[in-house]
């Protein structure tokens, strides 16, 4: 065999890119979690519209004249539809967890670990300008491993309250109101959350704005992946079975 040759086996073995080869391209979210997340979103939207309509002040809900009565139903059944939807998509998930490898891929990478705090120092340290370069994060860094307890957490809390709150006559009134009172707290903090903390982090930022399509094709990028995932982007390119399952052609390579 050829020095050549051997150096190209060499490459292929090692996951390493010849500059004729083409764009690289990483799985970060597959069709299944994509669809999760796309009905978690929807649902989520809707929930958050029509249960704050409660809040609308009685002299402006008198400006639907006799419309009020009809508008209230509708936005009712709207809002136990995407309660619904929720709780099974939520339900699908810890199914999906459990019952197939991607999920048990997800769950592993997921859980949190005594380097993510030696993470999260080097990652201040790294803000303040003490540290030269951020950390090597992988799959999921300790702000997805937060963000991702916090939405279980979360779901947790709103569903039961709003299934207590949905069969209510089967309660005391006292638990109604605690219900109540979480089910209203734990919705303007689910809110907040997610346009501070998740709009930001995930499509505001300078190199993301004004979106990123990520949630929709479900990729990134090898540039965005190195810098980014950069510890995740080793582990797969030194590991043949871990290329199969992330590497991917691009966006219009079918799933």
């Amino acid at each position: 065999m050829s020095q050549n040759e051997m150096a190209i086996k060499h490459k292929k073995m090692s996951g390493e890119k010849d500059q004729s080869d083409p764009p690289r391209y990483f799985v970060r979210l597959n069709f299944n979690e994509r669809a999760q997340h796309m009905i978690f979103v929807v649902s989520f939207i809707v929930l958050a519209i029509t249960g704050f309509m409660v809040w609308i002040p009685e002299t402006t809900l008198d400006l639907l004249g006799g419309a009020k009565e009809t508008v209230f139903t509708v936005r009712s059944v709207l809002h136990r539809m995407a309660g619904t939807a929720m709780i099974l998509v939520s339900a699908y998930h810890f199914y999906y967890l459990i019952f197939k490898p991607a999920g048990r891929r997800w769950f592993v990478d997921m859980m949190p670990r005594p380097k993510d705090i030696k993470e999260f120092i080097h990652n201040m340290l790294y803000y303040i300008e003490v540290k030269e370069h951020p950390p090597e994060f992988d799959r999921f860094s300790y702000k997805h491993k937060m963000e991702y307890l916090a939405l279980i957490v979360g779901t947790g809390l709103m569903s039961a309250s709003g299934l207590i709150l949905w069969a209510e006559s089967f309660w005391d009134k006292f638990i109604i109101d605690i219900a109540a009172l979480i089910h209203g707290m734990e919705a303007v903090l689910a809110c907040l959350a997610v346009m501070v903390w998740h709009m930001y982090e995930v499509h505001l930022r300078p190199h993301k704005f004004p979106v990123d399509n990520m949630w929709l094709t479900g990729i990134i990028d090898e540039a965005e992946m190195k810098e980014e995932h950069p510890l995740h982007y080793k582990k797969i390119m030194s590991d043949p079975k871990l290329r199969k399952i992330y590497l991917t052609k691009g966006p219009k390579q079918d799933e």
